[in-house]
């Protein structure tokens, strides 16, 4: 396993409990650091995720958070803070479940949901973490968004849509803040065997077909090729690099 660097103090990962977040639980507090992680409604999931990290020999500390309920975000924020002393990265790994569909088609109370939950959530996270991180001589933070914003494929607006507000988020971030030595990425999630990307119900010759056919490695990615880029950013190990979309698509948006 690749030896990622991280200071003292914890990581935060918002979305922990879903399928691309449990993994990047788990790499994370088995690269040596201590992780508090949020979850909506699966608590099971929560529960086996703090087992995972306490079996990997670290401590671990979650939530049940709205990420639309401000108060919320930022008493999570503050708690977790409080519980590790210090705070070094922050992922953002949530997002709802999407309708594959032309944009213009979608029930316009699925639009806002859509865009509430990326990027009022996203927007809610940073006004929470970004005081904290000043205030601990900086850190990282990394949102997880989607290939589709690099080169769009038909029907999957309700996905790149929000993301692209996101993406912008983490860019307004990396130029506003960098010089309290924050850092701001994004990683642009391609067609990878876990997580939403398993749930969308698609017919043969439907999106996935596709997409997967604009893919020149002509697979889909494996979880821990994903894991492996979402922790190596939040590490010191990617200490130069901020304001980036990194995809990790198996070139699909090349």
């Amino acid at each position: 396993m690749t030896n990622y660097r991280f200071s003292e103090g914890a990581a935060i990962v918002f979305g922990g409990s879903g399928g691309l977040g449990t993994g990047i639980v788990d790499l994370l507090s088995k690269s040596g650091t201590d992780v508090a992680f949020t979850y909506f409604k699966n608590k099971e999931a929560a529960e086996t995720n703090l087992k995972t990290i306490e079996e990997n020999g670290k401590n671990g500390y979650f939530e049940s958070v709205d990420l639309l309920d401000t108060a919320a975000v930022e008493s999570f924020s503050n708690s977790a803070k409080e519980k590790f002393g210090k705070i070094h990265s922050v992922i953002f790994a949530t997002g709802p479940f999407l309708h594959i569909m032309p944009v213009l088609d979608a029930k316009p109370e699925d639009v806002y949901a859509t865009l509430d939950t990326d990027i009022k959530g996203f927007y809610h996270v940073l006004r929470s973490v970004v005081p904290i991180l000043r205030d601990g001589g900086g850190g990282s933070i990394t949102a997880l968004t989607t290939a589709a914003i690099h080169k769009y494929i038909s029907t999957d607006g309700l996905s790149s849509i929000p993301k692209a507000g996101v993406q912008h988020l983490c860019t307004a971030i990396s130029r506003e803040e960098g010089h309290n030595g924050i850092r701001a990425n994004c990683v642009a999630v391609g067609l990878i065997a876990v997580g939403l990307s398993q749930e969308i119900d698609s017919p043969p010759g439907g999106i996935l077909d596709q997409w997967m056919q604009q893919v020149p490695l002509g697979r889909a990615g494996a979880p821990e090729e994903l894991f492996d880029t979402v922790v190596f950013l939040a590490s010191e190990n990617a200490g130069y690099i901020s304001g980036q979309s990194l995809p990790v698509d198996g070139g699909y948006s090349a």
